[in-house]
């Protein structure tokens, strides 16, 4: 957040607990997800949605094509050469690099539990304040009878 304080003395900084117990609104980052380019075409929006689900479908059949696709979504933000790009038939394309290539470029668009869900992993592992449920009852997403009843 950004404010003008005229006449305020500095005061020193009070550190705070950051964790996710402790947060307000304005805590972590604010992603933008469609940032203000210009261009002629205002209507023009910067989506990598069509590259990503088809390099998922790629990588799933064993097609290392996929890091082609990836590379292409990869070079908005990183330099020819990086070594954040794939490798051309990249054998480190594995289900947990795509996993967390899902993860970065869906960051805020609230679908990573669907995304852990379907890759399988959801119930698996520990972090935080969660661990591995051994019945997968957590993965199943129950809806209301009223609800159900609105969409007949």
């Amino acid at each position: 957040m950004v404010g003008i304080f005229l006449g305020a003395k500095p005061v020193k900084i009070r550190y705070k607990e950051s964790d996710m117990n402790h947060a307000d609104h304005n805590s972590g980052i604010f992603p933008v997800i469609y940032p203000y380019y210009p261009r002629s075409d205002l209507n023009k929006i910067s989506s990598a949605y069509a590259e990503i689900r088809l390099a998922k479908c790629k990588c799933r059949a064993g097609n290392k094509a996929a890091s082609v696709l990836l590379n292409t979504v990869r070079t908005r933000n990183y330099p020819a050469g990086s070594p954040s790009l794939y490798k051309l038939g990249a054998s480190q394309l594995t289900d947990q690099e795509m996993l967390n290539e899902w993860g970065h470029e869906f960051l805020v668009e609230g679908r990573r539990r669907t995304d852990l869900i379907h890759w399988g992993v959801f119930n698996k592992g520990t972090w935080w304040d969660k661990h591995p449920d051994a019945d997968d009852h957590t993965a199943f997403f129950s809806i209301g009878q009223i609800v159900l009843n609105v969409s007949t």
